[in-house]
């Protein structure tokens, strides 16, 4: 500090032991209140026996506070950025020194590639044809409209869930997982807004194929947004504002029954770990599947035209058991009340 080995004291012009700076020094205190006029920077100049009574003074002059307050600070942090580097849990990059190196790409296709089995999915194209049919459905303009009535209007969450969601809706997300039926399906939704509670969808694209008569296989990706506020299902409130991406595919199709328009099911991918990364959350404690058990299912498309728009066999499965599980609930419920009616 200015080349002073000393602690720089402030005192009355009076006090033994002490050598005036001269008034048009520069002082590391002059942006500080001089609340007596007669006071003037000072620095110690040897006497032993005055030590402390110059610490004294040193500690009633408001700036000479500030400065402890201020060094206490910075050792605080120099150990707790020491304790944090020591400690780190393996694996985590602490600072950009602890990244893993990048590597330069190879001049030409490695070898172990080129003898890798091939896949080809031309087997693809034959199953995705679409039916000729009437077109007067806005596809899109419904994806669009029901993503922000239920996600971005702040309105009826539960009316737009009932609205717009089949009762055997199928949610596909990523690691293979499912959750069927409208139950789910909110229980999921509400989570989310808890989590982040000024979320928002958005849309960046759109685009839909299909027919009025057997629905529309829409794909929509999408940027999100919002800050970490409640629990989520990654792990505790971080308070932290994170932006992340995704996909999804959707199968649109009309209620039979009330002539509605609703989701049958939906096939969504977000990155997530970029997520969990913004949120600074440790990967490892976040609940997930040890492996993704998404089904391989080459030549046939999620969704498929042939016959007619259906989901893949999984799936289809998948909403059959939950359709029975449902219904022998009911029935068992049915016969409780009838028990008890008669008991």
């Amino acid at each position: 500090m200015l080349g002073l080995q000393q602690p720089i004291l402030k005192a009355n012009n009076e006090e033994p032991g002490l050598r005036i700076l001269p008034d048009d020094s520069p002082s590391p205190f002059d942006s500080c209140s001089r609340r007596q006029t007669e006071s003037q920077v000072l620095i110690y100049s040897g006497d032993d026996s005055d030590n402390m009574k110059g610490l004294i003074q040193f500690f009633k002059h408001p700036c000479g506070l500030l400065l402890v307050l201020a060094t206490g600070w910075l050792l605080g942090a120099v150990g707790a950025s020491w304790v944090f580097h020591k400690f780190a849990p393996n694996g985590m990059a602490s600072s950009v020194e602890e990244t893993y190196p990048a590597f330069a790409p190879p001049a030409t296709a490695p070898a172990e590639y080129l003898s890798a089995k091939p896949l080809n999915n031309s087997c693809l194209v034959e199953n995705l044809k679409i039916p000729d049919g009437p077109q007067t459905f806005d596809a899109c303009g419904f994806v669009i409209r029901s993503t922000d009535e239920v996600w971005n209007l702040r309105g009826d969450v539960d009316a737009a869930i009932d609205k717009y969601f089949h009762k055997d809706y199928v949610n596909a997300g990523s690691w293979g997982r499912r959750a069927i039926g409208k139950k789910a399906l909110r229980e999921a939704v509400l989570a989310e807004m808890r989590a982040f509670p000024d979320i928002r969808i958005h849309i960046t694209d759109c685009v839909c194929k299909g027919n009025d008569i057997d629905g529309y296989k829409c794909a929509m990706p999408d940027i999100l947004d919002g800050t970490n506020m409640g629990q989520s299902a990654y792990g505790p409130a971080t308070g932290k504002y994170a932006r992340w991406t995704g996909i999804v595919e959707s199968l649109v199709q009309k209620n039979a029954k009330s002539g509605q328009w609703q989701y049958v099911a939906e096939w969504g991918v977000h990155d997530e770990w970029a997520l969990i990364q913004q949120l600074g959350l440790d990967f490892r404690r976040v609940p997930h599947l040890l492996k993704n058990t998404e089904h391989l299912h080459d030549c046939k498309p999620l969704l498929s035209f042939q016959p007619s728009l259906h989901m893949d066999s999984i799936d289809e499965v998948d909403k059959l058991m939950h359709r029975q599980a449902v219904i022998a609930a009911e029935h068992a419920s049915l016969r409780a009340r009838m028990s008890e009616k008669h008991s």
